[in-house]
């Protein structure tokens, strides 16, 4: 019965030192992630998240109300551009580029602007207009325009208008405003502070590259590996406990 009793007791001892080398190998090998984790999470908690997107930086500029413009209807629209009879209203919107008042239309080869008034169709913005935009849609003073018609994987301006200008404005922070050169929006504002919660976020998700993906493997891969530490250490503890308790009931 002792022999037996032994026995168990050893079995019991091999197998909780094989637990805890495996337990010290996992944390070992989560522990960078876990940290990693644990403080872009932090980051993402304590920046407010206007101060991210760097809508402080950006005032409203003035727009017109519809009493003080007298604009030409959809019909006549399409009467004077044929190729938009097929278009469907949920296509296209009134807005404003700059001082003139538009109709922007999502077409298949790309979004597709008229002046609202004349139905005359837009090019696309000029350098100067895109400058003078930004001066209107920002506090800070413009430094330089550029133009940009395709961005590289994991660039700081991600599923937007194309083509579009960046316009670098003046100040500590290196803000860009990206502006659609055909609709004249600010689709994106970008900051110091933005690359670094950007760049947290890919350490975050672990997709390095894109900056999108959450299901990939490695993510997945090291979750399951934090979670299988945690209750490794769970069972350990219990383990250590009952051992413990044994003991004190010998003595």
């Amino acid at each position: 019965m002792a022999a037996s009793s032994d026995l168990t007791r050893r079995h019991s001892f091999l197998n909780s030192s094989q637990l805890r080398k495996i337990h010290r190998w996992l944390g070992a090998v989560a522990a960078t992630q876990l940290l990693i984790w644990t403080g872009s999470g932090l980051f993402f908690a304590v920046v407010p998240i206007d101060a991210v997107r760097g809508t402080h930086l950006l005032a409203q500029p003035a727009s017109f109300r519809l009493g003080y413009v007298a604009l030409v209807s959809p019909s006549s629209l399409v009467r004077q551009h044929k190729e938009l009879s097929m278009v469907s209203l949920n296509q296209i919107q009134i807005s404003q580029r700059l001082n003139t008042p538009v109709y922007i239309i999502e077409a298949e080869e790309g979004l597709l602007v008229f002046d609202a008034e004349t139905a005359e169709k837009l090019a696309p913005l000029s350098e100067l207009e895109a400058s003078a935009l930004a001066a209107s849609s920002a506090s800070l003073p413009v430094r330089s325009a550029s133009w940009v018609t395709a961005v590289e994987a994991g660039s700081e301006y991600r599923d937007g208008e194309l083509p579009a200008w960046r316009v670098e404005l003046v100040g500590p922070e290196q803000v860009n405003l990206w502006i659609g050169a055909n609709s004249g929006k600010v689709r994106a504002v970008r900051t110091n502070t933005w690359r670094v919660y950007d760049f947290l976020w890919s350490l975050h998700i672990m997709d390095y590259n894109g900056r999108n993906n959450f299901n990939s493997w490695l993510l997945r891969v090291f979750a399951l590996l934090g979670c299988i530490t945690v209750v490794s250490g769970i069972v350990l503890l219990v383990l250590y406990l009952r051992r413990k308790k044994i003991v004190i009931s010998r003595a």
